[in-house]
């Protein structure tokens, strides 16, 4: 029997569960195991993917983070999640400075906390770095359910495909958004993201976002940005002027500055339980032990 310890986290909706692994030193191998489990809806913990605060494997980071999706597959990136991150790593003292050098899949990412008179985060802004564009508004054959759809494809530092979309009423997200995310295109899959322009306000979109391994989610931090990069590259948001994502989750603030793509937003936590696991020759299983709110 293992008894792990867990934080449970937000950012606008789209919901983690954070393991300190510098303390539980679970097993690589388990890893992605073990997110299948907790992320279970109804059955488990439940959550859109487990982070694992994970010692960095040079000096040049303060910190690792590893991200898990609920289908076992390993992430690159996570704008939600590594905001989480963030605040967990101060709030607990686990690195002593606002600006954290956090090493990812996607390479390093600096998250910078506000930080109130009571030590506690409020928000994080985080470089999301530059984009790498393979497809601007083309044309691109789904399949016969779907037919053809205009993508742009980007990555930052993790795949995402546009839909510039006129409204959301009517439009299949799960349909249309399984459809790309695993088409054949798309080898490692891809997260798509459904991108409506406010009428009359350039600043201003909404973003629902189908992320790969996941499925719908309330909010994406990657897929919020990729939606800005993406409206700029086609002429409809100027940079130096913030834009504000809403999101099923809530709103996120995404500026575009000569060196890249900054996200804004806030990060909660839900509260702190502990897990039994029972390793097993066939699998794991759990038990929930306790959980208190924070």
């Amino acid at each position: 029997m293992t008894k792990i310890k867990f934080t449970k986290m937000h950012g606008c909706g789209n919901d983690f569960i954070l393991i300190d692994d510098l303390e539980e030193g679970i097993p690589d191998e388990r890893k992605g195991e073990i997110a299948r489990l907790l992320c279970r809806r109804r059955f488990s913990v439940g959550a859109d993917g487990v982070l694992y605060l994970c010692k960095p494997t040079s000096g040049s980071y303060d910190v690792r983070m590893r991200i898990f999706n609920p289908d076992g597959s390993e992430a690159e990136m996570c704008g939600n999640g590594i905001r989480c991150f963030a605040k967990y790593v101060y709030e607990k003292g686990v690195v002593q400075k606002k600006r954290i050098n956090v090493e990812t899949l996607a390479g390093l990412i600096v998250p910078e906390v506000e930080v109130d008179e009571r030590g506690v985060v409020t928000s994080t802004r985080v470089f999301m770095g530059t984009p790498v564009f393979s497809r601007i508004d083309e044309l691109f054959y789904v399949n016969e359910q779907v037919g053809e759809i205009k993508l742009t494809l980007l990555s930052l530092g993790n795949p995402h495909a546009i839909v510039i979309a006129d409204s959301f009423e009517g439009l299949d997200i799960d349909t249309v958004g399984k459809s790309i995310e695993s088409h054949k295109a798309f080898p490692y899959r891809t997260n798509v993201n459904f991108v409506v322009q406010t009428e009359k306000k350039e600043n201003e979109i909404s973003v629902r976002t189908y992320e790969r391994g996941v499925g719908e989610t309330l909010s994406c931090g990657t897929g919020s940005t990729a939606s800005v990069l993406a409206l700029n590259a086609l002429g409809y948001v100027d940079r130096g002027v913030p834009v504000i994502v809403h999101t099923e989750g809530g709103d996120l603030i995404v500026e575009l500055k000569e060196e890249g793509a900054y996200l804004t937003g806030p990060a909660e936590t839900v509260y702190e339980g502990v897990v039994e696991l029972r390793m097993e020759t066939e699998g794991i299983k759990e038990k929930l032990l306790q959980a208190s709110s924070t």
